[in-house]
């Protein structure tokens, strides 16, 4: 089966390139996809130097990464779609492999990354409410982002909606710990207010979207 990985990508120039080239390099991977969502750095750039597919979006940004991850979904006809976010810090191959296992196995229909920091605390959190595994680090079938909810391709709250789409067909669904990975917070690249009023943001957008999912939901 074909593999794509997408990235969604928004003035990501500085991190961006060490995720591609993990990423390139990988042996598991049959194409990469870069979806720049309107940066005014040199993102794109990067991608292209480094061979990976770009797709830009309009130069004005805040597209929103559900729907930079839409646009990568649409632009190839890979079978089992990958997502990573651009600002990683210690991707490997071997964390590339480790979530696609589940899949290829056929243990699973999405396996979600769980990043190993915080002392458990994203497992505990995940074991309380499935829901709110928001990895940005995962793999599936194709099928779960086409079904995917209109309500939920809307900034951070992709993650809730392809949560709950596994939840209510009762698909499986792997929780892949991904030892020694990390990423760039929001506070130290954009700077502290910035970036803290963007965590904020993105909270709500969670929440917002983990309150929808309590009400009955139509997929296509």
């Amino acid at each position: 089966m074909k593999i794509a990985a997408i990235i969604p990508a928004l003035n990501e120039g500085a991190d961006v390139g060490n995720v591609l080239k993990v990423l390139l390099e990988s042996s598991d991977i049959d194409e990469v996809i870069l979806v720049d969502d309107g940066s005014t750095d040199n993102t794109a750039e990067i991608g292209r130097n480094l061979g990976a597919k770009v797709i830009s979006l309009p130069k004005k940004g805040g597209n929103g990464k559900a729907n930079a991850m839409k646009e990568g979904v649409k632009s190839t006809d890979a079978e089992i779609i990958m997502f990573f976010d651009a600002d990683l810090i210690g991707l490997s191959k071997e964390h590339v492999s480790l979530l696609l296992k589940p899949i290829l196995e056929g243990k699973a229909t999405m396996s979600v990354g769980v990043r190993g920091r915080y002392v458990g605390l994203p497992k505990l959190i995940i074991k309380i409410d499935p829901l709110l595994a928001i990895g940005g680090e995962r793999a599936m079938k194709r099928f779960v982002f086409e079904k995917l909810s209109p309500e939920f391709v809307k900034g951070f709250a992709i993650e809730i909606g392809l949560n709950h789409y596994c939840k209510i067909n009762k698909l499986p669904i792997s929780y892949t710990t991904l030892k020694g990975l990390s990423m760039v917070i929001k506070e130290k690249k954009w700077g502290f207010w910035k970036g803290f009023l963007g965590r904020i943001k993105m909270i709500k957008q969670i929440l917002k979207a983990r309150f929808i999912s309590t009400r009955k939901v139509k997929y296509v």
